[in-house]
């Protein structure tokens, strides 16, 4: 365990380094006496209770890794005093309640990872201030609410996982302006609406899975310029109409496109009912004869 004699270290200590080391218990209140502190890492442990409300006091931290432990409680508000944090791990706790409004006012932030927790709010729209996040981890978790508008202002943003939640309504057209993004996921959601035609100005896109939700609509032509697009999966939604064929989606898997309403592949259809085996076009191993439309 740690003892609360480590509030005795010198104010001189700017690094703390104790990941991985099968450290069990809480985190003393004490360690808020290190008040010049940058780094800050108890990851990959075994603690247990809340995140100490005198971590405020370390004004001068920059890098904060408490992820893989068992941790519960709030986030709180106290994060929100470190103006100098540019890497907030959380993730794999049993952290719950809401994401701080706050947080949005730590400019400073580049990585935001807070996923596998039990947050349960909405994505505040003050984190749309956050100009140079550059990797935000939301992903399962029980957040709900619809995706802020304010999404679209994470410009310098290359990473994004928002999956395994419940966010629901649609994908803001907004989105589109993140144009340096390279990983996006929103699989395993309730989203609504259809892919916004924006998507086609993410011209940095590699990753992108919306599968798992309630996407209705088209898939729009212009995303046939995302030249580096390697993965795209809108698999078990609602989509229909035609797959576009030029660009990126020449080398896409035909599993991608699996369990929708009606997609097709020029005069190629596929259309089944719920709990039916699609029958899908494969662009890699053959046609399947064209289904009988009705």
């Amino acid at each position: 365990m740690l003892p609360v004699s480590v509030g005795n270290f010198s104010i001189s200590l700017i690094d703390f380094d104790a990941n991985d080391c099968n450290i069990k218990g809480k985190i003393p209140n004490e360690v808020g006496n290190l008040s010049n502190l940058l780094d800050l890492d108890l990851s990959d442990n075994n603690l247990i209770g809340s995140i100490p409300t005198s971590i405020h006091n370390l004004r001068n931290l920059q890098r904060l890794y408490l992820n893989n432990n068992k941790l519960t409680g709030f986030i709180g508000d106290n994060l929100c005093k470190l103006q100098h944090l540019g890497d907030i791990y959380l993730g794999q706790n049993q952290l719950s309640g809401a994401l701080p409004n706050c947080l949005g006012n730590v400019t400073s932030l580049r990585f935001l990872h807070l996923d596998s927790n039990k947050l349960s709010s909405n994505i505040p729209p003050s984190l749309g201030n956050l100009r140079d996040l550059v990797e935000l981890n939301l992903s399962s978790n029980n957040m709900v609410g619809s995706l802020p508008l304010e999404i679209g202002n994470l410009k310098a943003a290359i990473y994004m996982d928002l999956s395994m939640n419940q966010f629901t309504n649609g994908i803001p057209r907004e989105i589109g302006g993140l144009q340096n993004l390279v990983h996006l996921s929103l699989r395993h959601n309730k989203l609504q609406g259809s892919i916004p035609d924006s998507v086609s100005n993410m011209v940095g896109l590699e990753f992108l899975d919306i599968s798992h939700n309630n996407i209705s609509g088209t898939i729009p032509m212009s995303m046939e310029k995302l030249q580096y697009l390697k993965y795209f999966n809108v698999s078990v939604n609602k989509l229909y109409s035609e797959i576009p064929s030029g660009g990126p989606f020449k080398n896409l898997s035909s599993q991608f496109f699996i369990d929708n309403e009606a997609l097709c592949e020029t005069t190629r259809c596929m259309r089944y009912g719920e709990g039916s085996h699609p029958r899908v076009v494969n662009r890699n191993a053959g046609k399947l004869p064209p289904r009988k439309h009705q």
